[in-house]
């Protein structure tokens, strides 16, 4: 019986641990791509705060950065950039990647190719989006 117990927890393991956080070379944690096998119009990206989520809208690029917490005040969603991308673009077209920075992530566009930085912060004034040429 233990060694079914085992073998479950290694195969259950060994299935939902790849998607998760993983320990880089350097020691950092890094969090997995959390890019679902069914197409969906929004994602939710971690971010190294526990209490921070990217919400991608996969048409068109647009990102707000979702804050929640037990404190009802505490819980809010802020825009990182108003302006879309694409106009009526098709499902999955965008994905986030996150980088060894805390604060950025990469935004690629899977069709065109075009890839932008975007910096999350606390602070309105520091979070920006611009393309990478």
């Amino acid at each position: 019986m233990k060694k079914i117990g085992l073998i479950f927890l290694l195969f259950f393991g060994l299935i939902f641990g790849s998607h998760g956080q993983t320990i880089s070379e350097n020691g950092l944690i890094r969090v997995g791509n959390y890019q679902s096998p069914t197409p969906a119009k929004y994602r939710l990206y971690p971010t190294f705060n526990r209490f921070n989520f990217l919400r991608l809208n996969t048409t068109n690029g647009l990102i707000d950065q979702v804050q929640y917490d037990v404190e009802s005040e505490n819980r809010r969603i802020d825009v990182l950039n108003s302006i879309p991308l694409v106009e009526n673009g098709e499902i999955d077209r965008f994905t986030l990647y996150p980088t060894l920075n805390n604060w950025t992530f990469l935004l690629l566009d899977q069709l065109e190719g075009s890839t932008c930085q975007v910096q999350w912060s606390f602070d309105r004034e520091t979070r920006l989006i611009f393309k990478i040429y």
